[in-house]
């Protein structure tokens, strides 16, 4: 389970980092959200794979900080908000969130 976790955070790294990339022209502080939030998440994901203290903090600030750069993604680089997209992402964000505590408790 420990491994599921740190695979969908890790991945969830990489999509940030595609979507720093995709704005990196248009709008550059656009861009450092997605990456701060990219390598927040691959400090949670090598925080999964450890014992280290606050992996829980830390996941959920990656999560919340992944959401709310594809939120202001849409809301400045594109103009438009999909509620439906952002509620999906929310959920996925949920879900990761839960494999990595359900993880954490038993492994730990």
């Amino acid at each position: 389970m420990l491994l599921v976790a740190f695979l969908a955070t890790a991945m969830y790294a990489v999509v940030n980092a595609f979507g720093a990339w995709l704005v990196s022209r248009r709008k550059p502080w656009v861009a450092r959200l997605f990456m701060l939030s990219a390598v927040v998440l691959v400090i949670a994901a090598a925080a999964l794979a450890s014992s280290i203290p606050y992996t829980r903090t830390i996941l959920v600030i990656g999560l919340v900080l992944a959401s709310v750069s594809s939120y202001v993604n849409a809301q400045v680089v594109i103009g438009r908000v999909v509620w439906r997209n952002h509620t999906v992402r929310a959920l996925v964000a949920l879900l990761i969130y839960l494999i990595g505590e359900v993880a954490m408790r038993y492994t730990f």
